[in-house]
């Protein structure tokens, strides 16, 4: 009886048209994804845009109402509205007196997009967040 070693070695590994077609999808998925990236990007900064002005309007507002005084008129820029929040401005009488009401620190670059949000009515006297 004679035994026969039989040829049981496969080949491992890709073939070239199998690599070639993965290559191509994950082109396909690259070329997807990334503009949808770039738009996140966008979307992030606009949202960190409108919560900023929303947290001045929110602050200065308060400050108004517990009784600070402020120097804005008509011709008061968006900017300096920004700029007193970042600074605080505190009530000079009432159960607030001598507390500051600020923002915090807002970055410029931010700041420039954060005063598109912003405006002073000087009618009522008070800052309106227009962030629709």
């Amino acid at each position: 009886m004679q035994f026969t070693k039989s040829n049981t070695s496969l080949k491992a590994g890709f073939s070239l048209v199998e690599m070639l077609v993965v290559i191509a999808i994950i082109g396909i998925i690259t070329a997807i994804a990334i503009p949808n990236i770039g738009n996140l990007n966008d979307s992030a900064r606009d949202t960190a845009a409108k919560r900023n002005a929303q947290t001045v309007a929110s602050v200065l507002n308060a400050a108004i109402a517990a009784g600070a005084s402020h120097t804005f008129s008509s011709s008061t820029t968006a900017a300096a509205v920004i700029d007193a929040a970042e600074a605080g401005i505190s009530p000079t009488d009432g159960a607030f007196k001598g507390k500051a009401f600020t923002s915090g620190p807002i970055d410029d670059d931010e700041g420039a997009k954060t005063s598109s949000y912003l405006s002073w009515v000087n009618d009522n006297g008070y800052v309106e967040y227009n962030g629709s």
